[in-house]
């Protein structure tokens, strides 16, 4: 890859490659070409030229980070104007929700973070001027009830596993950051727990976060985050496909679709209700997919505030149902690019 780059740039700057012989060159005292050519230099200019360039571009992303970074929120006023929204700093860019999934060793799959990376996720988040907000927060915020302060982040942890209560909670604790684990809630129940890969919150260790003041549980689903084939042998996440009934052998009805989803969405508030949590009105799409006629089911049992993968800014007035969630990155220097991009192109 780096000779195929180095390629690209002798092409581009001396215009054509180091390992070719070099044109004939004109010899402007004979007025003829010599015999014998001279040695070219286009390699030690290109790598000169790759290196300026590498230099440059490399000091002006730091340079546009560290003012991200550091740069003062404007000021907000003390008397908004009748009728006009404030954000809050920057012009009222919004909230950026975070998420992430596991947290774990380095052994761990692409969607987990160490918790060595996370906790200096936490020291950047904080030394860089973004202030977490809790849930009742983004909420009033969306409604255009409340401001929120500049660089505003949500953070959210999909899936309840358990490394959310063994590492990310002391880390919360800690920085006095709010979070919020969205839970597949089948876990909470007693009965024993066939553990597939990873361990998954227990229903004491969810109550665990909420008595810390810090955490909130939302829905995820009860056991709908997984895929299963639907017709034409495609496979779709479990709540937005109609599934093979094997003992019919037919794909079972668009009512039987809608049973089965409602069974899953009401046993999965149920289970949070169980709890402690007063009133679910948070959930989190399963493998971030929206779907209307999901959307429908998951509001008529009173969820409000739905959550996707889509990445973006959330802003008041916006359609709840569609809430934007920035991916995190593995390595916290990603996360920090990303919220930096973001919230300098809004």
């Amino acid at each position: 890859m780096a000779k195929k780059n180095l390629y690209f740039l002798q092409i581009h700057f001396c215009k054509r490659p180091a390992f070719r012989p070099a044109p004939a060159c004109f010899d402007p005292v004979t007025r003829r070409e010599p015999a014998v050519m001279p040695p070219s230099r286009c390699d030690d200019a290109s790598f000169l030229a790759v290196k300026i360039i590498t230099v440059i571009f490399t000091g002006a992303f730091l340079l546009v980070l560290f003012l991200l970074c550091t740069r003062e929120p404007a000021p907000a006023p003390s008397q908004p104007a009748v009728g006009r929204t404030v954000y809050g700093g920057y012009g009222g860019q919004g909230v950026a929700v975070l998420l992430f999934h596991a947290v774990g060793g380095a052994s761990a799959g692409p969607d987990t973070i160490s918790p060595e990376d996370l906790e200096a996720t936490f020291q950047l988040l904080k030394d860089c001027g973004y202030v977490p907000i809790d849930l009742n927060r983004f909420h009033d915020f969306l409604e255009g009830k409340a401001g929120v302060p500049a660089r505003a982040v949500l953070l959210t942890f999909d899936d309840g596993y358990r490394d959310v209560y063994e590492y990310a909670l002391p880390l919360t604790e800690k920085y006095r950051f709010p979070a919020v684990a969205f839970a597949v809630t089948k876990w909470f129940d007693p009965y024993p727990r066939p553990e597939a890969s990873r361990s998954h919150l227990s229903a004491g260790e969810a109550k665990e976060l909420l008595v810390s003041g810090l955490w909130q549980i939302a829905g995820h689903s009860y056991e709908g985050h997984r895929l299963a084939a639907g017709p034409g042998g495609v496979y779709r996440p479990y709540l937005l496909t109609r599934t093979w009934k094997p003992a019919e052998n037919r794909f079972e009805s668009e009512a039987e679709y809608k049973a089965r989803v409602w069974s899953d969405i009401v046993l999965d508030r149920a289970a949070l209700k169980r709890i402690g949590v007063a009133e679910p009105l948070d959930f989190a799409y399963p493998y971030g997919a929206p779907d209307p006629g999901l959307i429908q089911i998951l509001k008529e049992a009173g969820y409000v505030y739905l959550y996707t993968n889509e990445p973006g800014l959330n802003k008041p007035g916006q359609d709840p149902s569609r809430i934007f969630r920035i991916t995190a990155g593995r390595h916290p220097h990603e996360t920090m690019a990303l919220l930096a991009w973001y919230f300098s192109s809004n």
